[in-house]
């Protein structure tokens, strides 16, 4: 397999590469070692942010022991396990809790595992993998937002078509086709993969009273929206396959989501019951005392419920995880086309919503072919 990076030319937006490898830049160290001092309830973000570190410096058997150790953590998550059941229980703080990710980071989770397998020529677990991200996709609750990651559709289908599994490649296309109208299906002699992701990672910031809201927000000073490539001297489309923002801002369903306006209900009502209690208990005390003080043991058993339940209301933590998967992309670019052999140059432009041209640092492209002659090329602007 072989690798290499782009290199921004002086005094203007085009970015040109050859063959041989330039020397990436120190993320991957920094991400290593964040990993090493994070707490244990944060181990699983710092290792998705190391794994593509890792990937941007073509450190392929890293990220992937990276992205499986990750992976195991976020299937766990329903577990037998005491972190588990911090995860899902009403009385730990969001905050608190093992970091697993929104629907869509666990999505890309599998994404970048799946490119992984790509980049190796190993299509059915690359298969699995991208199944594995449409699941966690589907695992967030809001009914109108279920199962759209077409990036991920696509990606299977391709696996699929790499494969040989023709009806399986065609029916994942279908899939893509209901939710990117105008979409055209890889070309049945294409073999190479071309994706590219601008922009940076959804920022979430805690919002409303207790901050029990989150609130996403768009990366900022990463401008770069679309991009114009050539490959070899020749002008390649892509097309928009995915926008994470998208993805992330419209989860407002989603279980974390849920649960933290159910704590932030029930920690009102179980208030509620302790103050109006503990008032029973007050003013009935006054009554008893009237009648001859014979109901005391009930009286302390009102006074006993209000205690217990203010005792409730103060023990849930609403507060919303803002915690966030920080070396994500903003929108995700693919096309697939044929080409033989492995690109000798990519030339990437990049550009901002009003078409003005964008210099961007240390962009990062990577090429792998396989054993089969499938190629695959991945753009990174921002790491």
């Amino acid at each position: 397999m072989t690798s290499c990076i782009a290199k921004r030319l002086t005094g203007s937006a085009l970015l040109a590469l050859g063959l041989a490898a330039l020397p990436a830049h120190a993320d991957y160290a920094s991400e290593a070692a964040k990993l090493r001092a994070a707490p244990a309830k944060d181990a699983t973000l710092y290792t998705l942010q190391a794994g593509v570190a890792a990937l941007a410096e073509n450190r392929t058997a890293e990220s992937s022991e990276l992205f499986d150790t990750a992976l195991s953590s976020i299937e766990g998550m329903f577990a037998n396990t005491e972190g588990a059941a911090k995860a899902r229980s009403l009385w730990y703080e969001e905050g608190a809790k093992d970091y697993k990710g929104e629907p869509y980071e666990r999505a890309m989770a599998f994404w970048y595992r799946g490119l992984l397998y790509l980049s190796g020529g190993d299509y059915e677990n690359a298969r699995a993998s991208f199944r594995g991200g449409i699941l966690q996709d589907a695992f967030a609750e809001e009914q109108q937002f279920r199962s759209d990651f077409a990036s991920l559709m696509l990606l299977e289908g391709w696996s699929n078509q790499l494969n040989g599994d023709k009806g399986q490649a065609e029916d994942a296309y279908k899939e893509v086709a209901k939710l990117r109208p105008g979409f055209v299906a890889p070309a049945k002699d294409a073999n190479m993969l071309v994706i590219a992701e601008l922009g940076g990672s959804p920022r979430k910031v805690g919002d409303g009273i207790g901050n029990h809201e989150i609130v996403y927000r768009k990366a900022k000073r990463m401008p770069e929206r679309m991009l114009k490539l050539e490959i070899d001297g020749k002008p390649v489309a892509l097309a928009q396959a995915e926008d994470l923002f998208f993805q992330a801002s419209t989860r407002g369903g989603r279980p974390v989501d849920r649960l933290i306006e159910g704590k932030v209900a029930f920690q009102n009502v179980a208030g509620g019951i302790g103050e109006a209690a503990g008032s029973i208990a007050s003013e009935l005390s006054v009554w008893n005392a009237a009648a001859g003080g014979g109901h005391g043991n009930a009286l302390g058993a009102v006074a006993a419920v209000g205690a217990i339940a203010s005792l409730v209301a103060v023990n849930v933590k609403p507060r919303a995880d803002v915690r966030y998967w920080a070396n994500l992309p903003e929108t995700v670019h693919v096309a697939a086309l044929p080409h033989k052999g492995l690109p000798s140059s990519v030339n990437v432009a990049l550009f901002d919503e009003a078409g003005q041209p964008v210099s961007v640092d240390n962009v990062q492209v990577h090429k792998w072919i396989d054993k089969r002659g499938n190629v695959l090329v991945w753009i990174k602007t921002r790491n």
